[in-house]
């Protein structure tokens, strides 16, 4: 059973960072994946730090 629930997570959070870059409303963001706002922040903030290296 936590497998499962690992997996939905891991697919929850790479269909979230999709929709981030994609430039999607965080309202249908969260409506879609399920996830907190504190998830979705942390995701943008590893795709905010990513593009800043360069």
């Amino acid at each position: 059973m936590a497998d499962l629930n690992e997996m939905r997570d891991k697919d929850s959070k790479s269909k979230a960072r999709e929709m981030l870059i994609a430039g999607d409303d965080w309202n249908e963001i969260r409506r879609e994946t399920k996830l907190r706002q504190k998830d979705l922040k942390r995701i943008q903030k590893e795709i905010t730090s990513h593009f800043n290296t360069f």
